[in-house]
């Protein structure tokens, strides 16, 4: 049985193509036509190139077999270190990501709001403290509420 794999092709005149081929058992990929086209038309006009498919989560390089059949290069298949990963998902979310946080913050103001609620109603006196919690629970709502409005934004 086969399955897709997600293949980049780049060249050194900076041309990259990204597409998918096929998997078939022992790790052989069978590039479509149009890129197999593209590899040949670098490879006859003397550029340099690489293949490299997204495999588990990794990116490894692939060797050539004959024609349009490559074999992956499991032992030099690297990735990102998930430090790395989780630093960039905060620092350069994509849109998908982006759009949870926004729901996630949202979330917590309204568990704010409800705290807050039943914070003041659970009080039978009212003392300096009690209006002191029930302001800082305020502010983190809207606060919460603008971050989430924020992130819920999108691209324009």
């Amino acid at each position: 049985m086969s399955q897709l794999i997600k293949v980049t092709f780049t060249s050194t005149s900076g041309e990259e193509t990204t597409g998918f081929a096929t998997l078939l058992k022992n790790d052989i990929v069978e590039l479509p036509k149009r890129m197999a086209l593209r590899v040949s038309t670098a490879a006859d006009a003397g550029e340099g190139y690489v293949l490299v498919a997204q495999y588990k989560g990794k990116a490894a390089p692939m060797i050539h077999i004959a024609g349009p059949s490559y074999q992956l290069d499991k032992k030099h298949a690297i990735s990102d270190p998930w430090t790395k990963r989780v630093a960039e998902s905060f620092r350069d979310p994509n849109t998908d990501q982006s759009q949870a946080y926004g729901r996630y913050c949202h979330t917590l103001s309204a568990a704010a709001v409800v705290g807050l609620v039943g914070y003041a109603a659970g009080r039978s006196t009212w003392s300096i403290t009690v209006v002191l919690n029930c302001a800082c629970l305020a502010v983190l709502a809207a606060v919460l509420l603008v971050t989430g409005a924020t992130f819920l934004k999108g691209d324009k």
